[in-house]
């Protein structure tokens, strides 16, 4: 049965894009060498399911926020056209959003879409506990947790058809799920036993550069390693205004798309932005990460999505969009 329904997922080739080619010749180099191979060896990933069996007395404050962050990322399904992706829990206004990628469910040109919006969508709030053929009891108390689904409504907010040529900007749409898993308690066996789930709040400034984590499941980590979602740090670059994208060091293969790319702020990671793309013609050649952060992998930045679904939390001082109000 769970795995029945986990085949749906398609490992979609994220957009690989000459124009950042063309910017990356035109461009001098945004950062000095750093030692890691390049976006698909998977080296510096981790299992979180490595990661939770860890002593804790020995873990370091990223790795206990990486736990934290991993119980507010899921897996969003649509079976009726075989489309899943990775997805971030958010709560606007006290209403949960999966956040997720839209080119997955649009076609190439614009017009072309092989998922329509209205389709029966789920979101699986625990899918960062999922290990393939570890968990085979229906009706079993933790199989329950693990596979649990909650049903989405649609339409999505932001989805558009123009397809996969679409501005990187407007790569994103949000479901709303149809009952609030954030104000859950987390049960016996997973991370923050008896503490409420929360959300991944906004972060609160768009870094021009630092570090990052990204968190999810990607498709190398998962055909070596089983399915099962994994983490690592790197690094991030951005460009100067509040609308691009952002660039960032981590592995990532296809399959990666609408993982978190998250950043530290006053002890928790917070949404930077989602994974959009990878230089898919240089994946499998693991060599050294290139100076000019252009040739990085691809993300989105979270200002739009706030933009869109918690407008009034957010306003723009000329230079930039600011938050105004706390998030939650």
């Amino acid at each position: 049965m769970w795995r029945k329904s986990l085949a749906f997922f398609n490992p979609v080739s994220l957009r690989a894009c000459a124009m950042l080619i063309v910017a990356a010749a035109l461009s001098g180099p945004l950062a000095g060498p750093l030692q890691a191979a390049w976006f698909s060896d998977n080296g510096d990933r981790e299992a979180l399911s490595q990661l939770r069996e860890g002593d804790d007395a020995l873990r370091s404050n990223i790795e206990r926020a990486v736990l934290t962050a991993s119980n507010r990322i899921g897996w969003v399904e649509i079976s009726q056209c075989g489309w899943a992706s990775n997805a971030v829990l958010v709560t606007v206004g006290g209403q949960d959003y999966a956040i997720t990628s839209l080119h997955l469910m649009t076609g190439k040109g614009p017009g072309e879409v092989h998922c329509e919006p209205g389709l029966a969508a789920e979101y699986l709030p625990n899918a960062a506990y999922i290990q393939l053929g570890e968990y085979e009891n229906p009706g079993d108390t933790w199989t329950d947790f693990v596979y649990e689904r909650v049903s989405l409504e649609g339409p999505p907010v932001n989805f558009s058809r123009s397809g996969s040529a679409m501005p990187w900007v407007h790569d994103w749409v949000a479901f709303r799920l149809s009952r609030n898993v954030s104000d859950d308690i987390m049960p016996e066996g997973a991370w923050g036993a008896g503490e409420r789930r929360g959300a991944i709040r906004w972060s609160e400034r768009q870094n021009p550069a630092g570090p990052v984590w990204v968190i999810g499941y990607d498709g190398r980590f998962g055909d070596e390693n089983g399915w099962q979602f994994s983490w690592q740090g790197c690094e991030q670059r951005r460009l100067r205004g509040e609308e691009t994208m952002l660039y960032f060091s981590c592995d990532i293969t296809p399959g990666a798309s609408s993982s978190l790319i998250a950043t530290m702020e006053e002890g928790e990671l917070t949404l930077q932005g989602i994974v959009t793309a990878t230089m898919s013609p240089l994946i499998g050649m693991d060599k050294p990460l290139p100076k000019n952060a252009f040739l990085w992998n691809m993300g989105t930045t979270s200002v739009p999505m706030r933009q869109k679904l918690d407008p009034s939390s957010l306003k723009h001082d000329g230079k930039g969009w600011q938050a105004i109000v706390p998030w939650n």
